[in-house]
């Protein structure tokens, strides 16, 4: 299983990419085991958008998938 490790650096990596289908149980993991936190060092709140690329919850991915051009 990939970490979320591996999603900023796909999309560091994918200047291409337009969007990201993201299965909610595998963040809600990653979330759990690494929390992402803010300069103050409080939990930040993720919304639709993640590295300003859009964010599509869905159950058809394992982890997460980037796409381009959609």
């Amino acid at each position: 299983m990939r970490l979320f490790r591996d999603l900023e650096m796909a999309i560091f990596y994918n200047d291409d990419a337009t969007k990201i289908k993201m299965n909610e149980e595998w963040l809600g993991g990653q979330i759990k085991n690494r929390p992402i936190l803010d300069a103050q060092g409080d939990p930040l709140m993720l919304s639709m958008n993640f590295m300003g690329i859009p964010v599509e919850f869905s159950r058809d991915v394992e982890d997460f998938e980037l796409k381009c051009g959609d």
